[in-house]
């Protein structure tokens, strides 16, 4: 059990680390491209918000890689269809894919979209989820500053997917890989998507980091997490989210003509 639950730790720790420092050095590249690109909010991050969420991080990661291992040492494994590999399981990887980048995704969707509207109540934000606002500025590091609760709360949509889903060891660390991922991409503090996006048939139906940076800086609306569908469809977009995102979106150099 120890053993397990050191492993799983460090494999959330590496996972951040490599995810986080990924996303830093694309950030610096990104700033001397060619294009219009700025930061969501012009307000430097100072350094006692970058020191406050180290910490709040670490202990956060720490509670993120132990609810897991906590729960199968609880008896969870007797009421998961969990394979260690994708030959146990007898179908291929195109299944794999499909769980991963379809159930998998819609239902930690789903999940993060209520928990944290929930999160948001008045009763309950001191206590679960003050602690990731107090980011009201984002960049790469917030992603993971959130308070034991919230850290436990989160951690949900892992243990409903292996109560509802037969996944593999494989299919979830690749949906491990694509969460913390597109977690820090929203906390990034820059856009990266085009500026049209927002108006695309299918990029308006996409979270963002424009969206989410909003989310921080006003303490409402934009509760979502891959998707907007929820936010759409319950009104809790925000108002000015098209025209906030053309602003912010990135625009390539037009090109010079001969």
């Amino acid at each position: 059990m120890l053993h397990q639950l050191l492993t799983n730790i460090r494999h959330v720790a590496q996972n951040y680390a490599l995810v986080t420092t990924a996303f830093l050095a694309l950030t610096l590249w990104w700033r001397f491209r060619p294009g219009r690109r700025q930061r969501l909010q012009a307000k430097p991050i100072g350094l006692p918000q970058i020191r406050r969420e180290v910490l709040t991080s670490i202990v956060s990661i720490v509670v993120l890689g132990s609810v897991t291992p906590a729960a199968f040492a609880l008896g969870l494994g007797r009421h998961t269809h969990f394979y260690q590999s994708v030959h146990a399981y007898g179908r291929g990887w195109g299944f794999i894919a499909l769980m991963v980048l379809l159930m998998m995704v819609v239902i930690q969707d789903t999940w993060f979209y209520w928990t944290h509207r929930l999160m948001h109540h008045r009763r309950l934000f001191r206590w679960a989820h003050r602690t990731h606002h107090r980011s009201t500025n984002t960049g790469p590091l917030p992603t993971y500053s959130i308070s034991p609760l919230e850290a436990v709360i989160d951690s949900g949509a892992s243990i409903v997917i292996l109560l509802v889903l037969p996944v593999t060891f494989w299919s979830l660390i690749i949906f491990t890989w694509i969460n913390t991922s597109f977690a820090v991409y929203t906390h990034l503090g820059y856009e990266l998507f085009p500026r049209a996006m927002s108006k695309h048939w299918l990029g308006r139906w996409i979270n963002t980091s424009t969206a989410h940076n909003t989310h921080h800086a006003r303490g409402r609306y934009n509760y979502s997490w891959y998707f907007l569908f929820w936010d759409r469809m319950l009104g809790t977009l925000s108002p000015d989210y098209d025209e906030h995102y053309r602003k912010a979106g990135f625009s390539a150099p037009e090109a010079k003509s001969r």
